[in-house]
């Protein structure tokens, strides 16, 4: 029994030794390694932005749901040309709804993309610049306002204007909700129809038939199904036999 019990605590020592030694050989401290590399590429991208004379004018306000987000670059040589450009927009409560959006430059130096942000309240932007050898970042923290027109949603299909109406609204799982699509100009035989899927995700088949009214509006009743995952986030598309599909991005309250 002693033995036992000699033994017993002569392997426990052995562990707390070995223990003790690997934690103090991969210790890294209390200060990240890498800290003065870092610190020193974020100081030389800053002196290579003001070498260059870069700007950037950035939107002033963001709603939830829908925007337009429209970045002017530039230079001490003029627009800032043939750039990469992302934007990355964060919640400051977590992870979860956090989102990146690649710009596409629609004019010299304009770079643009539509942004959906699911919520109002605190969100950090970050965006990023490639333009060989400029890599400019800016970082900034908005408020999201809650949107003028809940449950009105806007798409150009066509170089019109597609509106989709949900109600009630916010909308949630597992209820039925009416659908109401406004589409300026379409002429076509085919009744339009909406199709509720979630990016990433497969949900099903979930078909939302729409039919005209006499104000020349489309409209239909659909129900948006829960998903196992937790996740919230749809997109509705909406299709125009012959016309085109317009997507729009919502996400349910519960």
């Amino acid at each position: 029994m002693r033995r036992l019990i000699g033994g017993l605590f002569a392997a426990f020592a052995l562990l707390t030794g070995a223990t003790i030694y690997i934690s103090h050989r991969s210790w890294d401290g209390l200060v990240d390694r890498r800290y003065s590399e870092t610190a020193a590429n974020e100081f030389a991208e800053r002196e290579a932005e003001a070498r260059a004379g870069f700007t950037a004018v950035l939107p002033d306000r963001v709603r939830a749901g829908e925007n337009r987000f429209r970045a002017v670059l530039s230079t001490s040589a003029g627009p800032l040309r043939g750039a990469r450009v992302s934007l990355d927009a964060m919640r400051i409560e977590g992870p979860r709804d956090d989102r990146s959006f690649s710009l596409r430059e629609e004019a010299p130096g304009a770079y643009a993309a539509d942004v959906f942000l699911p919520l109002p309240g605190q969100w950090i932007f970050s965006l990023s610049v490639d333009a060989d050898p400029l890599h400019a970042r800016r970082r900034w923290t908005a408020e999201a306002k809650p949107s003028d027109a809940a449950g009105i949603l806007r798409r150009v299909l066509g170089g019109r204007e597609v509106l989709l109406s949900i109600t009630p609204w916010p909308p949630r799982a597992m209820r039925e909700l009416d659908f109401t699509a406004t589409l300026p100009g379409y002429a076509g035989k085919a009744s339009p129809y909406v199709e509720l899927s979630m990016r990433g995700m497969e949900m099903g088949r979930n078909r939302v038939d729409l039919s005209r009214g006499d104000d020349g509006r489309y409209r239909g009743t659909g129900v948006i199904v829960r998903c196992p995952g937790g996740r919230r986030d749809w997109e509705a598309t909406v299709t125009a036999p012959g016309a085109g599909k317009a997507v729009f991005h919502l996400v349910v309250a519960d």
